[in-house]
């Protein structure tokens, strides 16, 4: 197909109406959603202080640590909690791309604005697989320092929200930054290469005030959110559609929920195991980096990837083909 023709991942923001005014109302939009999200957890936490229930250095050390526990609440409340501001998110950024760039939210994952839901199981499925994979070093060198704490009911409530709430939770962020922000910026520097970095630099920024950057250092963990971001943003432009990303977010959140969670973690669960030692986080920056390249050349063979698409311009299809 001739590049003018081209319809393809970022070719779908000119599906819409793309002045600068807009972007920043649809921003505004998605920040009141959050917020607006963030008010059943808000009257929780006032229930909770009027109450004695907690003091406010139970606030503050909340603050340090995103620990729901010292609050007084269950944590999978508190991880539904959590999640709510990002469901509501996501409904004000898809209503902001309907109704303010005035096109389909579906666009946001691919030019035809349909989901292939087998490239998102096969992201889902292969990138979980390769995190049991890397697991196992750890596991075979520190048995001992993985805590057990298998709890029927509590687990089967966590499952639950695991495999309905959370997938909003990833999905927003997917949205957000490679659909939304990196069709964006698409626009304004013509090329797929700038888009990828500058989405992933500000996928890491906003991942500063997670409790992980306070314990185990900015570097560190600035580090491995940037790499997810570059991750997840080349898959997006290698196959031209936001589907796998999609597989591999929910995978990566829902392995940390679900099965194995960490003294200082962002998510606190009733997972299956608690790692009880430090976390070795250069180790999981080495280890993320090689499983994003062995999902890359598997994915690259089944789906036939031309890497040279990264460098590419981006260009106006010839007609105005609406989805």
């Amino acid at each position: 197909m001739e590049k003018e023709n081209r319809r393809g991942f970022f070719e779908a923001a000119y599906l819409g109406d793309n002045q600068f005014w807009r972007y920043l109302v649809v921003l505004l939009l998605v920040i009141v959603g959050y917020f607006i999200g963030q008010v059943p957890f808000l009257l929780v936490t006032v229930y909770q202080t009027t109450t004695g229930a907690i003091d406010t250095d139970a606030l503050q050390q909340f603050q340090e640590t995103a620990d729901m526990g010292v609050l007084g609440l269950d944590y999978n409340l508190g991880l539904f909690l959590l999640l709510l501001a990002f469901a509501v998110g996501l409904v004000f950024l898809s209503l902001g791309v309907e109704f303010v760039h005035r096109r389909s939210w579906r666009t946001l994952v691919n030019y035809s604005g349909r989901f292939n839901f087998s490239k998102i199981l096969y992201g889902f499925s292969l990138w979980l697989f390769l995190a049991f994979l890397a697991e196992v070093p750890f596991l075979v060198m520190h048995w001992d320092a993985y805590e057990f704490q298998f709890e029927p009911l509590r687990f089967f409530v966590l499952l639950l929200i695991a495999l309905s709430v959370l997938p909003l939770q990833t999905t927003m962020e997917e949205f957000f930054f490679r659909g939304w922000l990196m069709q964006g910026f698409g626009l304004v520097f013509g090329a797929r290469i700038f888009p990828l970095l500058m989405s992933s630099l500000l996928f890491g920024l906003v991942h500063m005030a997670n409790p992980e950057v306070v314990n185990y250092g900015l570097v560190n963990m600035m580090t491995y959110y940037i790499m997810a971001g570059l991750f997840l943003g080349l898959i997006t432009i290698l196959d031209d559609s936001l589907d796998l990303a999609l597989g591999v977010h929910f995978a990566t959140n829902f392995y940390a929920a679900v099965f194995v969670t960490y003294e200082h973690a962002a998510l606190k669960t009733w997972s299956l195991f608690r790692y009880t030692e430090e976390l070795n986080v250069g180790a999981m920056n080495i280890a993320f980096f090689v499983l994003a390249l062995v999902f890359i050349l598997l994915a690259s063979k089944k789906f036939n990837w031309d890497f040279n698409i990264v460098f590419q311009k981006v260009v106006k299809p010839n007609d105005d083909e609406q989805v």
